[in-house]
């Protein structure tokens, strides 16, 4: 992972690989329309890694299945200002170059890599078959380059695992698995869709470690999307914190640990738990996501939000620039005391 915008050096702002504007993935429901991702904008630099951060339901997975065209239609409609990946606009390229595009230049891992995985066919042939679907390789260089991935992502004794069928590995090898197969093209962006919630926390240590691990030796760009911003304390250079279809918080890793302002963020971090703090339980953010089909019509944090006041109710915040990078969707900001208040209420809570 770079670390050049951790050091706090100046430098020239790094090319942008992926520049989203104004997405937006709405459903057609029997209930109403739902608006999972409702006008969101940020970009992934080249060779960094973004953490793409909020509650379930926020709209996260949602984002990332409309950035790699797989939203089914009907009854999901994606459209955007536009998605501008390594220089063309993903939503002017037809099926079969969007095809060719997913799964080679940009790659994904999905949340449950055992319902990712097909159950009657070896690792290895899905591999080699996801290699051959986008490059000109014959069979033999294929199970070559499988058999490297798969070491690349430290499955031990590679080329006997190989013929192994899903059922035999163990979850975290499962993830590797993934991991390799979404590598074995060498995307210029990954995207990993909480890549680490079905494992025990020593196995998520150790895929963390690996995508930390592979993005510095292979000079990728990283989207992480997770609803822990623990998992992506020491992983990511930025943060974009989404919440209810919308982005509220957008900032350098460092600048949203030190001084968050949006109150959505700070109630994230108290949630966090902590060695060196005493408390009798974890703080937690009162109440629930809205419905995408029923949308506040100010902030749509305002009903959990401490802090909101009539104008909240009443007006949705812009997304504005608080300086160096930080941006942030709230009325109140920036109050240099928002923060240590509110994590101090939620602790106290």
């Amino acid at each position: 992972m770079s670390n050049n915008d951790r050091s706090g050096g100046a430098s020239a702002p790094p090319e942008k690989l992926l520049e989203v504007r104004n997405l937006r993935t709405w459903f057609d429901t029997d209930r109403g329309l739902f608006r999972a991702v409702d006008g969101i904008s940020f970009d992934v630099p080249r060779g960094r890694s973004v953490g793409l951060v909020g509650e379930s339901g926020c709209g996260k997975s949602v984002t990332s299945l409309s950035l790699m065209g797989l939203v089914p239609s009907p009854p999901g409609q994606v459209s955007a200002d536009s998605i501008m990946f390594e220089g063309r606009n993903l939503l002017d390229l037809s099926a079969h170059d969007r095809r060719q595009l997913r799964g080679g230049r940009m790659s994904m891992v999905f949340q449950e890599p055992m319902t990712s995985l097909n159950p009657v066919h070896t690792i290895g042939r899905q591999i080699v078959e996801a290699i051959r679907a986008h490059s000109d390789m014959s069979a033999e260089q294929a199970k070559k380059r499988a058999i490297e991935v798969l070491e690349l992502v430290k499955i031990p004794s590679a080329a006997q695992r190989f013929d192994d069928y899903p059922h035999n590995m163990s979850g975290g090898q499962r993830q590797r698995v993934m991991i390799a197969m979404a590598l074995a093209c060498e995307p210029s962006l990954l995207i990993a869709d909480e890549p680490t919630t079905a494992l025990d926390v020593t196995i998520q240590a150790q895929i963390l470690e690996l995508l930390r691990d592979l993005q510095q030796r292979l000079g990728m760009s990283v989207l992480i999307i997770t609803h822990d911003l623990g998992v992506i304390a020491e992983l990511v250079d930025e943060v974009v914190v989404m919440y209810a279809g919308k982005v509220v918080e957008k900032a350098p890793v460092h600048a949203l640990f030190d001084d968050p302002q949006h109150p959505y963020t700070i109630g994230l971090l108290g949630s966090i738990p902590r060695l060196d703090v005493e408390r009798e339980r974890l703080a937690t953010i009162e109440g629930m996501v809205p419905s995408p089909a029923n949308q506040p019509v100010g902030c749509r944090f305002a009903p959990r939000c401490p802090f909101a006041d009539s104008r909240c109710h009443a007006e949705p915040p812009p997304l504005r620039e608080l300086g160096a990078g930080h941006e942030v969707a709230c009325w109140r900001a920036p109050v240099e005391t928002i923060s240590s208040v509110a994590i101090d209420r939620r602790v106290a809570a």
